[in-house]
């Protein structure tokens, strides 16, 4: 199972107000002609925003339930001739056609955790992405490192309203291994009423760690040349300390 086939549910609720990434996307995107592709979309937090400014965009992720969730969302809004939305590994994509602009945000990356899934997805991207094209990948960085020192640890990430009138509180338990760059994360999804008993929902991930560097030659392996890397959605200069890593490669 994939971990976000249990985590799909929550989503939303947690990204509801998240659009940071939005103006960077929008950005990129008036520079290219034809659709877009978006992997690892999700429930559509981006595919959404990105069509309702008239782009037409295909998005691709492994989670059927986020998928159904992304494919109700497009609906509602009336999205159906601009989203396409597909069920597929990026390991191993075949989409049958290629893409002046391709992106993966907010870090879903970072949870292709060994070498060769890494290189395997970038190559199969390159595929899929016209020469002179745009590729654009948003990695985690101090904003997600600081974990490595509390390992063990029971962090309070939020609580959130639903509609229901019950709470839903997120919490998070890292645990890191140095020697692998790679974080393990147990997530804790408790819904509940004041006073009332805590329906909880657990479930563990793991985020690979990169260095600049790192993602410098996996890009260049898979045919990109890396052209900008940023440390925030607002395009400051990189360095080990930005919250972000946001890398702006051209299919070679």
């Amino acid at each position: 199972m994939n971990d976000y086939d249990v985590i799909a549910p929550f989503y939303d609720i947690e990204h509801a107000n998240f659009d940071e990434d939005v103006d960077l996307y929008l950005h990129y995107a008036e520079m290219q002609t034809g659709p877009l592709l978006e992997l690892a979309c999700g429930t559509g937090r981006l595919l959404l925003p990105l069509a309702a400014q008239g782009y037409s965009l295909l998005g691709v992720d492994s989670s059927q339930p986020m998928l159904d969730i992304a494919r109700r969302r497009v609906q509602q809004e009336g999205f159906e001739s601009r989203i396409t939305l597909a069920q597929q590994d990026i390991r191993a994509l075949n989409l049958g056609r290629q893409f002046s602009l391709a992106f993966i945000g907010l870090g879903s990356f970072g949870h292709l955790t060994t070498r060769n899934a890494q290189q395997q997805a970038l190559a199969a991207i390159r595929k899929h992405v016209t020469t002179g094209g745009t590729f654009i990948l948003d990695i985690s960085n101090a904003d997600i490192r600081y974990m490595e020192n509390l390992s063990g640890q029971l962090l309070h990430l939020g609580t959130y309203p639903l509609e229901d009138g019950t709470m839903l509180t997120h919490l998070i338990s890292p645990a890191s291994s140095h020697s692998d760059h790679l974080l393990e994360l147990t997530h804790f999804y408790d819904q509940h009423r004041q006073g009332g008993p805590i329906n909880r929902t657990v479930v563990t991930s793991y985020l690979a760690l990169f260095e600049r560097s790192e993602i410098e030659l996996l890009l260049e392996r898979a045919g990109f040349a890396v052209k900008d890397i940023y440390g925030g959605y607002d395009l400051s200069p990189f360095i080990r300390e930005s919250p972000r890593m946001v890398v702006i490669a051209e299919a070679r």
